[in-house]
């Protein structure tokens, strides 16, 4: 009797040890206040710093935190407030961009050096505030799953406040280019929606934990699906739930796909798995040589801009 009262003893104290480290993975990986990623984020930038760059700033820098912001503001069906910024054309336009940003990161954040080229394109830039980042309301993130539904909601937003006439352009990075792929293949998405650049997507939640785990000689189980009973509780969705991969195959406008080669955050192969399974007819892969994440544009702009434009050449009236 007494071993077996061990026994429970320590499948007891197994059990509440794995909750607590799925709990813990759980509140760092979505949470608003979460102490790790923010950590990782600054060693990350840090590391990215080019000790031989020149001391001056990027003049597309420069010229992006001198221009003056329109603010925005929307309620979602959950109730939270969301923001969105908007740096308008120099001539009147009705072609937007609507700029969806990546994890842990803010709309002005993520495009602070692409805003320019769009804004001397004659394009109107369009930055939205995911929910749990930065000026929007929220407690957790939700890797494209509320993303992609709140979108939808700026969509109308921008459909009634700037004109029904409006084109648009969806340009998502990392967590953002997975909203806006899984926007692609939801059949509610207006016409207005022209063409769409996906930029270092991951192809699910899933798939992505499950890279990140496997880059840290962290084994998946238990811990991915642990983190996942939690964020069923507290963020009422299901890992499953959240495919770009499976989106894709339904989506019908243009798609750029665009991914670092050098990228170990979110692997470049699941940029060229997104592109093959998209059922879109007009699809193109771009793949820039020493780009790690998130880092194409500034890698090579010559040729992203380049892709960009001969899309909105076919497809911008």
């Amino acid at each position: 009797m007494a071993k077996i009262k061990s026994l429970f003893k320590i499948a007891a104290a197994t059990t509440a040890a794995v909750g607590g480290i799925g709990y813990l993975v759980f509140h760092e990986v979505f949470a608003r206040n979460a102490v790790v990623p923010q950590l990782v984020s600054e060693k990350v930038q840090a590391d990215m710093q080019d000790p031989n760059a020149p001391a001056e700033e990027d003049p597309r820098l420069t010229w992006f935190n001198q221009q003056e912001f329109e603010e925005f503001n929307i309620t979602n069906r959950r109730g939270q407030n969301l923001r969105a910024y908007l740096i308008k054309a120099e001539q009147p336009s009705n072609v937007y961009v609507f700029c969806s940003h990546g994890y842990r990161n803010c709309g002005k954040g993520e495009f602070n050096y692409i805003a320019k080229f769009h804004h001397d394109a004659g394009r109107n830039v369009f930055m939205v505030d995911h929910v749990a980042s930065g000026e929007s309301d929220g407690k957790y993130v939700g890797f494209g799953y509320f993303e992609s539904n709140d979108c939808m909601e700026w969509l109308d937003f921008m459909l009634k406040n700037f004109g029904d006439d409006i084109q648009i352009i969806l340009h998502g990075v990392s967590m953002g280019s997975a909203t806006i792929t899984l926007m692609c293949g939801d059949v509610k998405l207006p016409d207005n929606v022209k063409f769409a650049i996906a930029d270092c997507g991951y192809t699910s939640v899933q798939a992505q934990f499950e890279s990140v785990l496997k880059n840290a000689h962290v084994p998946a189980f238990p811990i991915i699906p642990v983190a996942e009973f939690f964020n069923k509780k507290l963020n009422v969705f299901a890992f499953a739930d959240v495919s770009p991969l499976s989106a894709v195959q339904k989506a019908k406008i243009p798609m750029l796909f665009i991914h670092g080669k050098t990228d170990d955050f979110v692997p470049a192969y699941m940029g060229v798995q997104l592109y093959h399974a998209c059922s879109s007819e007009d699809k193109e892969l771009l793949l820039v040589d020493g780009a790690w994440h998130a880092e194409s544009y500034r890698k090579n702009s010559e040729e992203y801009e380049k892709k960009v434009n001969a899309f909105a050449d076919k497809y911008i009236k």
